[in-house]
Order: C-alpha cells, then structure tokens, then sequence
C-alpha cells in the first residue's frame, strides 16, 4: 500500500500554504524534495501521493517546524487561503451538520485509505467513524489532522471550534475511529429558541393571572407580547439571513472555480477532436505542425510553445515551429541545436528525446547544473523557467520533443497539464510519421517520373542524333567535292566554309545530344578522381575571368573509381563553364573532393541511389541560384536560363548523361541569391583493386588555396 496513491495532493498543498504564511523559515522546496513531491503535483488538484510520500513530509515537516503541526494543518483548511477545496465539497450543503452527514460521499476526494460514515445525533451533534482499508497503515499524526478537518467544516460556517469526542481509535486497539463533533447552536437559532419557549410560557402566565384577577384589559400586554415575538423573530431573521449571505458568497466563488474547471475540460475535449481532424489530414509535414500550434494555441492557452525535430540521422535536434517568442527569441531558437549523440548529456530536452520520457520542470534553476554553459544561456535569453517538454513519438520511435510554457498568465503548469500533452503528443508524432512517408513516396514517385521522363528524351534524343549525324555526314562530304571542283579564288568557296562551319557546331551539337542519351562510345579505366581534378587546374583556370576566384580543396585520401578520364574532364569543364555563367559580376568557386557512404537514410531523403561507397566531386558557386521549379528542368537537354545565343542548353545534360554512364548520380542543392552546389557522385573502387589504382601525385599547399580538405565519412555533401 506504501506505493499506492491515497491522498488528494491538495491535502499537502494546505500544509504548504500553512507554512508559507505562519512559518516561513520552512524550506518548502527542501521539504518537497524530501517527501519526494513535486511542486507541479502539489498544484494540481488531481494529483494523489501515496503514504510513503505523506509520512516522510510529516516527519521533515515536524523535523523543520519543531512541532507536530498535523490539527493545525486541518484547522487552516477553514481559513480563507484554503476555502477552495472545502467550498468545492460543501457547495449547497448549508450548515455543519449536513456537511458532516455527507462526508462519507465527498471523503473520497481527499483520501481513499479507508471509508467514512456518519450519523445525526441532534441538530449540532453528528457521529462519524473511519474504517482503514485492509492492508493501509495510517499513522497516529493523520488521526490529528481529520479531526483538525471536522473542526475546520464547523468553523467553515463562522462557528467556534467544536467539541471532537474521540473514544475509539485504531492506535488504541480499536477496529476503527469514532468521532463525536459537537458545536454551540448559533444566535439566531438561541433567540427563535427562547422565543419559542417564552411566548407560550407569557401566554399562560398572563391567562393565569387574568382568570384570578391580578391583571387587567389584556390588549397592552397581548400587545407588548406580540412586539416581542415578533422582533425576536425578525432578529433571528436578520442573523440568519447574514449567514446565509455569507455562505452563499462562499458558494459563488466555488462555483466560479467550477465554472471554469468545465471551461478547461470542454477546451481540452475539443482540442482533442480538432488535434484529430487536423492531423488526419493529408498534409505534409510543415503543414501538420502549423495545424497542431494553432490547436494548441487556441484550445489550451499556453503562452507559449515550441516543437523541436530531430534529423533524419537522429544526430540533432532542431527547432521546426512555435508561438508566443519574441522575434530575438524565435532567431535564438532558429540558431540553436541540440546534440543527441552525446551520451552524458543530461540536458531536459536531450533526456526527453533519449528516454522517450515526458519531463515537468517546476524551475529550470534546480536542473541548470545539468546544462551546458550554453543551454543556460539559451534558457536566459528565452527567459524560461518552469515548463513542460513531451516526446514526439511513434512505435516507440522518437521524431521530436513538444515543449510549453507560461510567462505573460503565470497560470502554474499542474500534472493534468503533463497528463493532457503526453496523450497528444503519440497522435502528433504519428502524422508526423505518416507525413514523413507521404513526402518519401511523393519524392520517390517524382524522382521516379522524373528519371523515366530522362529516359524517354535520352532515346528521342540519341535516335535524332544518329539520324542527324549521318545527315550531317553526307552533307559535309558534298560540300567537300564540291570545293574540290571549284577554283581556291572561286567566290562560291567562302559560302561553302560557312556551310563547313555550321555544319561543324550541329557535329558537336550531336555529339552533346548523345553524351546526354549515353551512346557516345565509352573507355572506362582505373583512376585515381583526385588526380584528374589535380590535373585540371590549369586547364579550368583559364575558363574564369579574373573577378572570379577558383579554389580547389581536394581531401588527402585516395578516390580510385572506374572512368573515362576524358568525359570526367568534360564533365569538370561543364560545371565550371556553369558556374561562371552564374556569376557575371564575379565570385568564388570552390571544387571540392570526398567520400561519403550512401546508407538507407540518404536513399530515403532523395528517392533514389543505392548503398555503397561513393566518391564526390562538388563544385559551388557564389552566384545567382535556381529556385525549385528551374532545378527540375536544368538538367534536361536544350533547356537554358541564359540569353538567346549565349548557351545551347546542352552543359548540364552532357553532364547528367556522362555521370549516368558511369552508374553515378547528379545533386543539385540551390538558393536564389546564395550559390549553387553541384555534387556528383561516382562508386569508388573496393578491395585490392583499389589499391592499385594511380596515386595523387603530391599536394601543392600554395597551388591548393590553403591546406587540403576531407571531407567527413558517412555523412552528405550538401543538406
């Protein structure tokens, strides 16, 4: 029974305003911390302790106060700081008596240790006795306090303490506790009753003496009688009408405090069902968030809120959306992130995340000695202190934490309040989940589309380009004889070079059109790709002007793949030919080379590739950007952002179809205004075959930009 909750928690909450106001030497958070309470659950009134909890607060409390303060503890129940939970269970019962009649249906509100009843002996006596539940083992100092209680009912109603009788008690040997409550009749209640004894006592004292003729004519006695009478009755009146006027005042504000219950609770039914219709919409994931912030804003009313997601990796925790923060708030929270790979981290939201727990802090000053110097400074520039952080989770996967606040209401944050967020937040995490696959298939069914639509122009492409070439041949070997036949001072010469010429640029439009559709005839051999990029140096140097720098970062480790070098130096020139075309009032472009091992995570982000170690080429730009909808179009042939005959359309294509042809992949991540990064990827060589592969030939510091550069394993290029 130790570990069972028996006890309302408003039951210690008196016991803590009691301290509060007449011993405020009393460490309560100390005292607290002891009994192994929270103050959250002190707070709410829907919280129950256990008897292990309520015996180590009594023992601390007495240890700390230096006397045994349990009847006082119910007495102040009475006193005006505490008339919330009495008023709540009395309201409608006027009067001691029916009060007490009744406490065997409202005791279990306050404690479910054992059974009350009671019985009416007169108008201001009741009998009440307490049965404990077998197995329960109160303490003798609980006895004190429920007579403190019963003396705190009749003094409720602005009567003297009463008499308590106690003749049996479990601590004594008995089978239970006997209590007779006793109390002085009120004055309105003594005047009607002395008027209802003397009246009639006059009456025949008067009749008496008029039979026998010691009075005369009745009408000024029967007079002076009945203004007696009556101003007795209109006293009594006046006296219980004040009272009942002050009962009825008590009544109201219990009942405001209904009221309002019944507004959280109808607020928190129809939160529910307005979490469940946004949440069962079709939504992505940006638009489920929005969804539940808005709920929870208009339902609840916290002051503020924010969810946090962590990354497909589970690495980090980052904010996603909120409400109620400054703006120099919502940039701190924009800016910030949590690690989730460390493992003796012990911050709120770290532990939330790894423990799939909920966590209540009642005052982030008595968890900040487990934070990091810069969480502290993070929770000062939020200006949080006491709040409440719930898992985002689903089949036991945790996707993000649900965190809420009160700063403007002060309205305290109570278990109920913990209670309600832990139960929504599954639902959350579970339409973040199905939003999570509904975007992974979208992405999937679009890249698949995308590459198929690739495929179809690859085709339509290559059978023209065959078709045209051979046109292109037989037109050039014509032109060919007829300058042959022709005088070299023939006027006609000079028309023929420029059919020669053109004839020229369509060769090498075709022969772009079949890079794109990967018939243009292939030498794949062992190469070291850091060595090619090395090796291009000069070459790419002379394609920029001078207002534009190029850097080379090429990292230390060895990148053997299976290529054509000539197509991978093709593809380099492409790149950077695009790059600079980006930057027409200068800039930086940085090549860069790594590795990165493509796992299911990667896959799942993009929609495509496969599992395997890769090398990748990057090439950025500080230029103009793309915006989404140009990124899908950029890679096919012929389409062109630039001016009419400043570009054919065919750069990036050629470059899709080569990176194709060596079984790789082509990633564009891109923001207007920013730059542009270009990452291709190519399988890297495994095993001994590797090892044989040509080496890097010894990096240059000077020639490099500054030191080389790796990039980090397992992890991508670009976000």
């Amino acid at each position: 029974m130790d570990d069972q909750p028996l006890y309302n928690s408003k039951i210690i909450s008196i016991f803590v305003s009691l301290l509060q106001k007449k011993y405020p030497h009393v460490d309560v958070p100390e005292l607290l911390r002891y009994a192994e309470i929270k103050t959250y659950e002190v707070n709410d009134e829907g919280h129950w302790l256990t008897q292990r909890q309520v015996d180590r607060f009594h023992t601390r409390m007495t240890q700390m106060v230096g006397a045994d303060i349990s009847r006082e503890g119910g007495r102040y129940a009475a006193s005006a700081a505490a008339h919330g939970m009495m008023m709540k269970y009395t309201l409608g019962l006027i009067g001691p008596a029916n009060t007490l009649l009744a406490i065997g249906k409202c005791s279990r509100n306050f404690s479910r240790s054992g059974t009350y009843t009671a019985a009416k002996l007169a108008d201001n006596r009741v009998e009440i006795t307490f049965t404990p539940q077998e197995g329960s083992e109160e303490q003798p100092y609980q006895c004190e306090n429920r007579m403190g209680m019963f003396e705190a009912v009749v003094m409720l109603f602005n009567y003297h303490p009463p008499q308590i009788e106690h003749s049996d008690c479990i601590f004594q040997g008995g089978e239970s506790c006997r209590y007779i409550i006793s109390w002085k009749k009120t004055w309105y209640a003594t005047v009607r009753s002395l008027r209802n004894r003397l009246v009639p006592i006059a009456l025949i004292a008067y009749a008496l003496c008029y039979h026998f003729g010691l009075v005369g004519h009745p009408v000024p006695i029967l007079t002076a009688l009945a203004f007696f009478a009556l101003g007795s009755s209109y006293l009594a009146q006046r006296m219980e009408t004040r009272e009942i006027v002050t009962a009825l005042a008590q009544v109201e504000e219990s009942t405001q405090q209904i009221v309002a219950q019944m507004g959280v609770n109808y607020n928190n039914a129809r939160m529910v069902n307005e979490v469940g219709q946004a949440l069962s919409k079709q939504s992505g994931i940006n638009e489920v968030l929005r969804n539940v912030t808005k709920v929870i804003e208009k339902r609840l009313g916290y002051d503020r809120c924010v969810i946090m997601l962590a990354d497909a990796r589970k690495s980090r925790l980052t904010f996603s959306t909120g409400y109620g923060y400054t703006v120099a708030q919502r940039d701190a929270l924009l800016n910030a992130s949590f690690d989730l790979t460390a493992p003796d981290t012990q911050g709120v939201f770290v532990t939330c995340f790894r423990d799939n727990q909920s966590r209540f802090v009642s005052d982030f000053a008595e968890v900040a000695h487990l934070h990091t110097p810069q969480s502290i400074d993070f929770s000062r520039e939020l200006e949080a202190r006491s709040f409440i952080c719930c898992p985002i989770a689903c089949d036991g996967e945790v996707l993000g934490v649900l965190a809420v606040d009160n700063k403007k209401s002060q309205r305290p944050l109570m278990q109920s309040d913990l209670s309600l967020l832990a139960g929504i937040a599954p639902v959350i995490g579970m339409s973040l989940r199905n939003a999570i696959h509904l975007e992974r298939e979208r992405r999937m069914s679009e890249q698949i589309r995308q590459s198929q639509k690739m495929e179809s122009v690859g085709v339509l492409a290559g059978g023209i380009a065959h078709d045209f070439n051979n046109l292109l041949t037989g037109m050039m070997g014509f032109v060919a004889l007829a300058q042959m036949k022709l005088k070299r001072d023939d006027p006609a010469q000079e028309y023929l070079e420029q059919v020669l010429s053109a004839a020229e640029r369509a060769a090498s439009l075709t022969q772009g059109l079949l890079a794109f559709s990967r018939k243009q005839v292939n030498h794949p051999e062992p190469i070291n790709l850091n060595q090619i990029v090395d090796n291009l140096r000069k070459l790419l140097s002379r394609l920029v002007p001078s207002k534009i720098q190029l850097q080379f970062e090429i990292c230390s480790e060895k990148l053997p793949v299976v290529a054509d070098s000539t197509q991978i130096d093709q593809v380099l020139a492409n790149l950077v030919n695009n790059a600079r075309d980006a930057m027409p009032d200068g800039g930086e472009i940085t090549i860069s080379t790594g590795s990165i091992e493509i796992n299911d995570e990667w896959i799942d982000a993009r929609g495509y590739g496969r599992l395997g170690s890769f090398a990748v080429v990057s090439v950025t730009d500080t230029g103009t950007g793309i915006d989404e909808a140009t990124k899908a179009h950029v890679l096919e042939p012929f389409f062109t952002t630039k001016e009419v005959g400043k570009g054919s359309g065919l750069g990036l294509a050629i470059v899709y179809g080569i990176v194709k042809q060596h079984d790789g992949y082509v990633e564009i991540d891109s923001t207007p205004g920013v730059g542009t990064t270009l990452n291709v990827y190519l399988p890297l060589r495994t095993g001994p075959a590797a090892a044989g592969g040509a080496e890097l030939s010894p990096a240059d510091p000077q020639a490099q930009g500054g030191g080389t550069f790796s990039r980090p394993e397992n992890r991508p290029i670009s976000p």
